[in-house]
């Protein structure tokens, strides 16, 4: 049974202690009432089914979408005539949301956060006062800020370390073999990779800690808060650099080489601290760690298989709001122009094939079995022991010549065409008309996409490779185009969501006002209380 390093044991228990809570005088604590959180939760419920996100992204996408929707009310103006106290009065509310819809504690917070919270958003507003660029910018430029000012209201200092850990001990040993680079930006590119396997990082994430790596100037608003232009105009030079390594061939194919170490880290860290008190024994002692190891992976497949099941009702109810609505008002009055008639059959098969396609291919989805947990078990001794993890040299295909791409090219929009002809064809079969048969195309892409989404979460944990049998082979042949075509599709209908628009700004905006009037009164009617006694 291998030794583990005591050396990177005394990092990991330090990494995986309980944080230490503050105390906070009851005065000073930032506090919702009870019965106007119950509304707000009840609005989250319905507002995150609309527009289907991952679980751990829901309090950044929450942030984002309450600083455009309280930004809006300004232009650019505005903004330039905004008081010094405005910064602050909008940080609270801001927290005072998130702790309504139940994304932070409640009677928890110290007053204290929201001046810090107030420095990140007057980042935004002191660039957005320049006006050096598009929207595109100020788009992703929120997005920085949504991430920082999560990790401004969350201890993420565990988290920190964590990475930091993992890094430490792949960071020199993952290597290239066929391309020249530095060894800063290799080293760069494996951490970037490392956050992203550790902690499901979204680019959001991943974009506000490489603009910190980028430019150090960010973290140190003081020394440009009064005069931002050069700042401004700088940023947009960090946003081409940090979108630039987000696509960066590599990093996808350094982010599958560094997961089984993140999944073996992320079960020593679970155990851990199920038990902070044995943790230190726990790790003196690697059959009692491959126990627990063992006992967590049985536990986070019944948590992904209840995940699971969760992620398909969410995409159902996703699809039939955003997407199966606007097909059925489009179908039904255009079959009655253009034909003078509905064709039912095509109506039910287009209504009803979505839903039965996404629970037919999640009740597929396997989870992984025992040779998974022992794959991990291995990865964490790895990890633990005092040789660290084995190096690991990705080879870089050659660039390929012109005719090799041409061809290649050819074969790939030839698999296209051979997939999308043999369905649209069995569908003219089935007497679609044109129109039914692009609505039935439509949602057989975007089901498609969602179904392939979640089944790499419910492969989360999964460090096994899966072999190329030729059953596997056939169904990549036939199903790359349909993934291919529901991410455009997903992703360029996602940013003119009218449902999204209506939750955002028709319906959230009053109803958040609505509640806001009611914490003005529930606190009014206290102080009143109060003054009986």
């Amino acid at each position: 049974m291998p030794l583990f390093s005591s050396g990177k044991i005394a990092v990991l228990l330090e990494a995986t202690q309980p944080l230490k809570e503050m105390e906070v005088p009851e005065a000073s604590r930032i506090t919702v009432h009870a019965a106007v959180s119950r509304f707000s939760v009840l609005y989250e419920k319905i507002r995150t089914a609309v527009d289907y996100k991952d679980d751990h992204l829901l309090r950044k996408a929450a942030i984002s979408r309450i600083l455009k929707r309280r930004l809006a009310l300004y232009d650019v103006q505005q903004l330039l005539r905004l008081g010094e106290d405005e910064p602050a009065d909008l940080a609270l509310d801001v927290i005072r949301e998130l702790i309504a819809a139940r994304y932070l504690p409640n009677a928890t917070l110290s007053e204290t956060l929201v001046p810090q919270a107030a420095l990140v958003i007057q980042k935004y507003i002191a660039l957005r006062r320049a006006d050096v660029s598009g929207e595109r910018h100020y788009r992703w430029l929120l997005g920085i800020i949504a991430a920082e000012l999560e990790e401004t209201l969350v201890n993420h200092e565990r988290e920190k370390a964590l990475v930091h850990f993992l890094f430490e001990q792949l960071g020199d040993r993952i290597t290239f073999r066929g391309v020249t680079m530095a060894d800063e930006e290799r080293r760069l590119l494996v951490y970037t990779a490392c956050y992203r396997s550790l902690h499901k990082a979204d680019e959001e994430m991943l974009g506000y800690k490489l603009t910190r790596v980028f430019h150090p100037a960010w973290i140190h608003p003081e020394t440009w808060l009064q005069d931002s232009r050069d700042m401004a105009l700088q940023m947009v030079g960090v946003e081409r650099k940090v979108r630039e390594e987000l696509v960066h061939p590599l990093l996808q194919r350094l982010t599958q080489t560094v997961k089984p170490w993140a999944v073996a880290l992320g079960m020593i860290r679970d155990s851990l601290a199920e038990d902070p008190a044995r943790a230190s024994s726990l790790m003196e002692h690697p059959d009692a760690l491959h126990a627990a190891i063992h006992r967590m992976a049985e536990r986070r497949v019944k948590g992904s298989r209840s995940k699971l099941r969760r992620g398909i009702l969410r995409a159902v109810i996703y699809l039939f709001f955003t997407k199966m609505l606007l097909a059925l008002a489009i179908e039904i009055p255009f079959e009655k122009i253009l034909y003078g008639t509905v064709y039912r059959l095509s109506l039910a098969v287009n209504v009803f094939f979505p839903p039965v396609l996404i629970f037919f291919i999640g009740s597929m989805i396997r989870m992984p079995g025992k040779e998974n947990i022992l794959r991990i078990q291995e990865f964490a001794d790895e990890l633990l022991s005092p040789q660290g993890a084995k190096g690991k040299e990705l080879r870089i295909r050659t660039r390929r010549g012109i005719a090799s791409r041409l061809w290649l090219g050819i074969a790939y929009a030839a698999t296209f065409l051979l997939s999308f002809g043999l369905i649209y064809l069995g569908l003219r079969l089935l007497h679609f008309t044109w129109l039914s048969s692009s609505i039935f195309l439509f949602f057989l892409c975007i089901v498609s996409f969602f179904a392939f989404r979640l089944r790499l979460s419910a492969r989360e944990f999964v460090v096994v490779s899966v072999g190329d049998r030729f059953r596997n082979v056939l169904i990549d042949f036939f199903s790359l185009p349909i993934l291919r075509a529901g991410k455009l599709l997903s992703s360029s209908i996602s940013r003119v969501n009218i449902f999204i628009f209506i939750f955002d700004f028709i319906i959230e905006t009053p109803f958040k006002l609505i509640l806001n009037v009611l914490e003005e009164w529930f606190a009014f009617l206290k102080e009143k209380k109060d003054e009986l006694q």
